[in-house]
């Protein structure tokens, strides 16, 4: 299961369960209209944040616009990457 987390505009932000389970760092993915995982951005969350994957259906433009909605929101990704994970408060 990968919950959709954040959508602004045709951007869609979600976790993708493989992460949770394998990967130490907390990430999330970015789709434009709808949860491709094929050809998704990845951005890293923490310890900063950084792109994994620049993917194939983002423009350039909308990276930069994806970065900064995860910039103003990492705190809330943050602990929404921590209840996935089942490691919330």
């Amino acid at each position: 299961m990968s919950p959709k987390i954040l959508i602004a505009g045709p951007l869609i932000f979600w976790f993708h369960s493989y992460d949770a389970l394998y990967e130490n760092r907390a990430s999330v993915h970015i789709g434009k209209g709808s949860q491709d995982d094929t050809n998704d951005a990845k951005i890293w969350l923490e310890p900063e944040i950084e792109v994994a994957r620049t993917g194939r259906v983002l423009r350039q433009r909308e990276l930069r616009q994806a970065l900064k909605i995860i910039e103003e929101n990492q705190a809330y990704l943050l602990e929404q990457w921590n209840d996935f994970k089942g490691k919330g408060s």
